[in-house]
């Protein structure tokens, strides 16, 4: 049974990160994220948004290979969910942003318990 908590964290590049900067970046920020975790049996997820021009800047095998090389030093991190943008996200998208993964996490919480058998989890 999992005892730690699950949850999403919401990131966007800045504008001012370029693709030669985006390493440096990013392992600052998910390590950051990896430090909020209270115990190592929490599984973290991240939807992390960057602008497409920094993305093609470096290519998909690079930007993979970065990814790859922060998760693997952050044990909590379950995954990084990468989200090309044309344009940077107001405030407000942000929210929706968090809203929406807030409850794609709920939706997948009610599936888990309903394949164990434990029906909706109480407050």
């Amino acid at each position: 049974m999992i005892q730690g908590q699950y949850r999403y964290s919401i990131l966007q590049v800045p504008e001012a990160v370029t693709p030669l900067k985006l390493r440096g970046h990013l392992r600052k920020e998910i390590e950051a994220v990896q430090a909020t975790a209270k115990n190592e049996e929490d599984i973290i997820l991240i939807r992390l948004f960057v602008l497409e021009k920094v993305l093609f800047g470096l290519g998909q095998k690079k930007v993979d290979s970065i990814l790859h090389g922060i998760v693997a030093k952050c044990p909590n991190i379950q995954r990084i969910e990468l989200e090309p943008l044309s344009r940077p996200l107001s405030a407000e998208e942000m929210q929706e942003a968090a809203e929406d993964a807030q409850a794609n996490l709920e939706a997948l919480t009610q599936r888990v318990m309903a394949t164990k058998g434990l029906g909706a989890p109480t407050a």
